[in-house]
């Protein structure tokens, strides 16, 4: 057995003491939310205090995350977006209490914290502006953790590109790291001094590329993407959990609740069996009549979070891409993938989703009023003995779902 001793990195900012940008780093990119961004592309995550926060899924509170190809790009759009899915606290040692705390962003923060400009931005409703374009806005609990104005600065992204990289070619293979970042605020640029913690090979390799299979026959073909796909292969698989879509929407919002917390106790009872994931909208969503809302806790066994692109009017809905769980989906080697079944391009045999008989009653008896909503299907009960396999090609953007006799 061996001790490792590691010296904390960060500095002292009043009781406080914390690195004032710590994060994880990968030299490829398993989950996108853009075309823009390319599965070879490195892609970081940003948090302020202690690193705890990058390593470990807190719910509700979010890092963000930095696509180094293209670092302004962000998977959140509006406003609300952004505020809510944003870091709201701070990890750090009281030094006062010697103690590991947790406390609010706003009890740190101020307009004098070294670096303000870089990490926080000023929220004004629709928009935001930059930290210091309003006095006392920390004490309104205004500020908001954007970090905008860091990811703006071609230094720090030039920075961390040129570290994952030459890390990955020593390593002969894709890597990810955790770091953390000294900013040294001097004129007219700031300075950053980047500390290295650890480093190992990735656990998924993003840049591995699975061909699609030839000569199907159609009707054992259940369903395709062709939207910012992932790279994977996912075989073997016996339950399919369905979200009926248009019947999810109908519900009342205390019965869209009490179905993500369902979808926790299903993820529990099928612990062991090889199962996916369907649902409308974005997983993980802050907004029901987005998505389930639901934590990483209630999903963490499913094998692929299938997202359905399929909202009230049959209108395109924008889905999430993984991006509320990307630690834990990359850490679980869980796969996110959009489906678009109003695409005439992609299959979508929504007969094998409503038809096929539900085995939601069967597995949990208690749960019959949501029959209608859920459904649960033994894939090899209703197609002969076949399981379900899906092949992920992120390079062509194909992905392919199809049964198979093993």
């Amino acid at each position: 057995m061996a001790i490792l001793l590691q010296r904390v990195q960060g500095e002292r900012h009043g009781r406080y003491f914390f690195p004032t940008l710590p994060g994880v780093g990968f030299s490829t990119n398993p989950l996108r939310w853009n075309r823009r961004i390319r599965h070879v592309d490195d892609i970081l995550q940003l948090v302020f205090g202690m690193g705890t926060r990058a390593l470990e899924r807190e719910t509700y509170d979010y890092v963000r995350m930095v696509a180094l190809s293209h670092p302004t790009l962000r998977p959140e759009v509006t406003a609300t977006e952004i505020r809510w899915y944003s870091q709201r606290y701070v990890d750090a040692i009281n030094l006062d209490t010697n103690t590991f705390a947790t406390v609010p962003t706003n009890q740190v923060l101020s307009e004098d914290f070294p670096g303000i400009e870089l990490l926080a931005s000023v929220d004004m409703g629709d928009y935001f502006e930059p930290a210091h374009a309003m006095a006392g806005a920390a004490e309104s609990g205004a500020l908001v953790l954007t970090f905008d104005g860091l990811l703006r600065n071609p230094d720090l992204v030039a920075i961390m590109k040129i570290t994952l990289k030459r890390l990955e070619a020593v390593y002969r293979r894709p890597v990810d790291i955790e770091f953390t970042i000294e900013v040294i605020p001097e004129w007219p640029r700031p300075r950053f001094i980047l500390h290295l913690l650890q480093c190992r090979p990735q656990s998924v390799d993003a840049s591995t590329t699975e061909q699609l299979p030839a000569g199907i026959p159609d009707d054992l073909k259940i369903f395709s993407a062709n939207r910012l796909v992932p790279q994977g292969l996912v075989q073997g698989v016996r339950y399919v959990v369905y979200v009926v879509p248009e019947r999810y929407y109908a519900l009342t919002d205390s019965m869209k609740t009490e179905l993500a917390r369902l979808i926790g106790r299903i993820n529990k009872a099928l612990e062991g069996d090889r199962f996916i994931l369907m649902g409308p909208g974005r997983w993980g969503t802050s907004n029901i009549e987005l998505g389930v809302k639901v934590t990483y806790a209630e999903i963490y066994n499913t094998s692929v979070l299938a997202e359905i692109a399929l909202a009230k009017g049959n209108q395109p809905l924008e889905v999430s891409y993984g991006t509320h769980f990307f630690q834990d989906l990359v850490e679980g080697h869980i796969f996110p993938l959009p489906l678009y079944p109003n695409d005439p391009r992609t299959i979508f045999r929504t007969e094998f989703f409503t038809g096929s008989t539900n085995m939601l009653t069967k597995l949990l008896p208690a749960e019959e009023k949501f029959q209608d909503v859920v459904r649960v299907i033994d894939v090899p009960a209703v197609s002969g003995g076949r399981l379900l396999e899906i092949v992920m090609n992120g390079d062509e953007d194909e992905a392919f779902g199809y049964l198979r006799t093993y």
